[in-house]
């Protein structure tokens, strides 16, 4: 089957759609599909990662276009964004509207699909939450040492101020003022007025190199808002590392509910980190690992591409 993607793969730290984009392309080729990344003769099916035009340029325009004068080509499309993600004002229709052209539509989250569900989409979907690759995000074993410093991290490709900068910000006058026992390092791009003086800032990274940072750490914290899935969390927790999120976290709160806990205020955020100490082990134990890996995520859209040819 020849399968174009609007989307091209970058070998670089980038989002969570890239990571996904990479490790859907590469088990479609291992399983003898051909992929193309332009809007050629012959395409068997559309994979739709975005509505909007990429570095190649195509958008849903030119798959109605294609599809148009290739009505035996199916589309499916994969849906990770939404305007309340970012504070913007125009995803929500677009998404609308590719969602409405496609044959098959996979929400990363149940929260995503019914955020959607709530604007009228009602139509039969599936949700297929993201995973990450196994070789490179893997537990140590190895217990919480409380003779030093807990070491707390998050990570981040994208720099919008809803990644949860308010409360990094907070924890680190916190980790300045304080005689605490805890130390927090950010890994990634960031806001431009994310300023720090007891954070450790670390460029970002991808893959391996990522995953071994992480697991330096002891336990994953996120503040991000309004997350469709996102990936950051799935790595954190596929490294090992029990969760501390933000109960605004969209997607986020449906991985991690059973091997974290959530907060609304600072406060409570130190409570929740306290309580993950005193029981570290309850909770780094309910970690499902098998769930995390890529390898189930893929095999659910590869059950899904099989079903529409």
């Amino acid at each position: 089957m020849k399968i174009f993607f609007n989307r091209v793969p970058r070998k670089e730290p980038y989002g969570g759609g890239n990571q996904f984009l990479i490790g859907i392309t590469e088990k479609l080729e291992k399983l003898g599909h051909q992929i193309t990344y332009h809007l050629e003769d012959s395409i068997d099916l559309i994979f739709l990662m975005d509505p909007r035009p990429g570095d190649i340029g195509y958008s849903i325009e030119h798959v109605v276009s294609y599809k148009s004068q290739n009505p035996q080509v199916k589309i499916l499309h994969r849906v990770n964004e939404c305007d309340k993600r970012k504070g913007t004002d125009f995803m929500d229709g677009l998404l609308m509207a590719s969602m409405n052209i496609a044959d098959e539509v996979v929400f990363i989250s149940k929260w995503l699909k019914d955020y959607f569900f709530h604007r009228g989409f009602t139509d039969e979907s599936h949700v297929i939450y993201n995973g990450c690759n196994s070789d490179h995000f893997r537990p140590l074993d190895s217990e919480l040492n409380n003779n030093r410093k807990i070491k707390l991290v998050t990570h981040h490709w994208s720099d919008n101020w809803l990644k949860g900068f308010d409360l990094y910000t907070e924890l680190d006058q916190y980790l300045v003022y304080n005689n605490s026992k805890y130390e927090f390092t950010y890994v990634g791009r960031y806001y431009k007025d994310y300023k720090t003086q007891a954070t450790k800032i670390i460029e970002p990274l991808r893959g391996k190199p990522l995953g071994d940072e992480l697991r330096k750490h002891d336990i994953y914290i996120t503040a991000s808002r309004w997350e469709p899935c996102g990936m950051h969390h799935v790595e954190g927790s596929a490294s090992g590392l029990p969760v501390i999120y933000h109960h605004e976290g969209g997607g986020i709160n449906e991985l991690c509910q059973n091997h974290g806990r959530s907060f609304k205020a600072f406060n409570e955020f130190l409570s929740c980190l306290d309580d993950v100490v005193e029981n570290y082990n309850d909770f780094k134990s309910k970690i499902d690992y098998e769930f995390l890996s890529i390898d189930r995520c893929l095999k659910s859209y590869v059950e899904i591409i099989d079903s529409m040819t």
